[in-house]
């Protein structure tokens, strides 16, 4: 039998980094206290988790064949993550604009993540050879589903993702701000920030994607749980579409509710689409 995967590890990944967060949102409010409210704590909880989430779809495809490096490269990510984000959260850096927080989110599953994880994959995998488990292949008892029709959903978010990422650069160019001399730079500014948050939007998916494409070849209804996953990624892209065109929403929404919505939807779609499935046919 083909087991599950194991959701112990992006769960602990989470939750080490969001203790950081967490710790790093309440000393800003200790030593700020008219300046953070407690929606903004949490707000400030949740936001440098998405860098952590990249690298725990990573460390869960991982597993599959080295348990140990998954497991010390996943510890690792998230004791860098819970220290780089708790300082990024005190106030000395956080006046304006966060800058450091900013770029964290979109590239920090490449650095620091990226050092951490590799060291820590290579001790954890060195320590599982000592201990006499070498990695090994995964044995299933029935083979993966193809990957190709798992992999047309995530192009939904994905173009919405390149969207939102392209919208600063689109006004610069309408108010004619764009020279010709600036253009190469302004290209290679483009290009890293729509890659980070390409890869921080699409983690929840990645995760997804990773758990349900497993589940359906355990279980065999492949059908119905990659209908599902179409229904999270449109969920997603709505989302997305929702917090980078959405803002003049707040003026008549509270922040809370409009967070709560940009959450809510990847799980309404996914509900939607597991139901549109499984609904009997006239």
């Amino acid at each position: 039998m083909r087991r599950a995967p194991d959701l112990r590890l992006p769960l602990v990944m989470l939750g080490i980094a969001g203790l950081g967060a967490v710790a790093g949102g309440v000393r800003a409010a200790l030593l700020e206290p008219g300046r953070s409210s407690l929606l903004g704590l949490i707000f400030t909880a949740w936001m440098p988790l998405l860098p952590v989430a990249v690298v725990a779809a990573f460390c869960l495809w991982l597993a599959r064949t080295s348990p140990g490096a998954a497991l010390g490269g996943g510890v690792a990510a998230a004791l860098v993550a819970a220290l780089y984000t708790f300082e990024l959260l005190h106030p000395k850096y956080n006046q304006d604009a966060n800058i450091g927080l900013g770029l964290y989110l979109m590239l920090g599953w490449l650095f620091p993540l990226g050092p951490a994880v590799l060291a820590g994959g290579l001790l954890g995998a060195l320590v599982e050879r000592l201990r006499g488990r070498p990695p090994t292949a995964p044995t299933d008892a029935r083979p993966l589903p193809p990957l190709r029709p798992w992999l047309w959903p995530l192009l939904v978010p994905g173009v919405v993702s390149l969207a939102v990422s392209a919208q600063p650069f689109l006004h610069l160019w309408e108010r004619g701000l764009v020279r010709p001399d600036g253009l190469a730079p302004l290209l290679l500014s483009l290009g890293t920030t729509s890659a980070g948050q390409l890869a921080v939007s699409l983690s929840p998916a990645l995760l997804a994607l990773l758990v349900l494409r497993d589940r359906a070849g355990r279980d065999g209804e492949v059908r119905p749980r990659l209908e599902a996953f179409w229904g999270l990624c449109l969920g997603l892209a709505a989302a997305l579409g929702l917090f980078g065109f959405g803002q003049g929403l707040l003026r008549a929404v509270p922040l809370g509710a409009f967070l709560l919505l940009c959450v809510l939807l990847p799980v309404l779609g996914y509900g939607a689409g597991w139901l549109a499935c499984r609904r009997p046919k006239s």
